[in-house]
């Protein structure tokens, strides 16, 4: 019989359900095995979900219990790092929720940790394994899109309603993994380097710290990048979208497709017409001959988060069971995470360009 990761889930809120539900759906590689949270009613929604596991009102007892080889922490930043880092100090691996860290000093701190466990941490970013950035991945590597110099991204979602979360009151630019990680894997071997940011604060009276903020942030390859998050607007989302000006064209991403203007694809349209790319796995509007389709990459939007969660929990189970490194690691998770806590710390200072340090700096 194939081996199989023991994996225990920390936090039975709906992300923690739905992380339960995936690793349901990945028998292959992985087990079910416990779950915890301090929350009796979640705790009882999740033993109703999942009856045949087992349950724990401490994370720490879990961690304790020896059921688990891994765990999945679906937990409120201010206790995040805190519970990566007790699992790995008891040889636990870590599939680690994003943002990675809550601070700077928690940035510090879980670097030296995770680089001295021998357990794997693998940062949870399951916005690289979505279809669209495997789709700007390719056309990357494809050479269709020669150097890039600027970049917009947005992640709006309206949270006002939603009393319950904690990115109601986040200040938004510090939930900057869903747009940042895909933009680092795309722009490769760089990194932010510096920040200004600025805040709208609370135009609506509906209790968030910011209804939108926006920040612009440059790497050490003088790339600019403008990021938007907008939690506390009217909108329909969530929506996340991106916008890559390139040497040979420029990409419009969606979360339901992409519009393309590529000079080495005028032979699929007009030249001042975009080309439009559904992302859906019926994709009977894509053109047929395009080189950079691949029906297999669009099937990903078939399940939860574009099919990301399943991508990825296979990934961290195969690093596990095969000892290989991890596919996101700590590096790539703090770069990704910090440059949204200083922009955090710029708004602060009313847009002040600050900037980025990292562990590894």
């Amino acid at each position: 019989m194939n081996k199989k990761v023991k994996t225990a889930v920390l936090g039975c809120g709906p992300r923690g359900i739905q992380m339960a539900r995936i690793v349901k759906l990945v028998p292959e590689c992985c087990r079910l095995i416990a779950m915890s949270d301090p929350n009796p009613d979640a705790l009882a929604g999740a033993k109703k979900a999942f009856p045949e596991i087992g349950f724990f009102q401490s994370s720490d007892e879990l961690l304790d219990s020896g059921m688990a080889d891994a765990v999945i922490t679906e937990i409120p930043p201010a206790a995040h790092t805190e519970y990566v880092i007790k699992a790995l100090e008891r040889g636990i691996h870590v599939l680690g929720e994003i943002p990675a860290v809550n601070s700077i000093e928690e940035g510090e701190l879980l670097w030296k940790k995770v680089n001295d466990s021998k357990a794997l941490y693998m940062c949870g970013a399951n916005p690289n394994y979505r279809a669209k950035t495997a789709f700007l991945l390719k056309m990357r590597e494809m050479g269709l899109l020669g150097n890039i110099a600027y970049i917009e991204t947005e992640y709006m979602h309206d949270m006002r309603g939603m009393t319950d979360q904690w990115r109601r009151t986040y200040e938004s630019c510090r939930y900057c993994t869903h747009s940042l990680g895909p933009v680092l894997e795309l722009l490769k071997d760089d990194e932010f380097v510096s920040v200004s940011c600025m805040g709208t604060g609370d135009h609506f009276h509906c209790g968030c710290s910011h209804n939108a903020m926006s920040a612009l942030l440059r790497t050490k390859n003088d790339v600019v990048v403008r990021f938007l998050t907008a939690f506390a607007i009217p909108y329909h989302g969530p929506a996340h979208t991106a916008r890559i000006f390139a040497e040979k064209g420029i990409v419009e991403l969606r979360n339901e497709g992409a519009r393309l203007w590529l000079t080495e694809l005028n032979e699929f349209s007009a030249r001042n017409d975009f080309l439009e790319i559904p992302f859906t796995p019926a994709g009977a509007d894509r053109p047929n001959g395009l080189k950079i389709l691949d029906e297999e990459l669009f099937r990903q939007a078939s399940c939860g988060h574009n099919g990301s969660d399943i991508f990825m929990l296979r990934d961290f189970a195969d690093a596990v069971l095969n000892g290989k490194p991890s596919p996101v690691g700590i590096r790539e998770g703090l770069a990704m995470t910090l440059p949204g806590i200083y922009a955090a710390l710029s708004a602060r200072e009313g847009g002040a360009l600050k900037p980025i340090r990292y562990p590894w700096s």
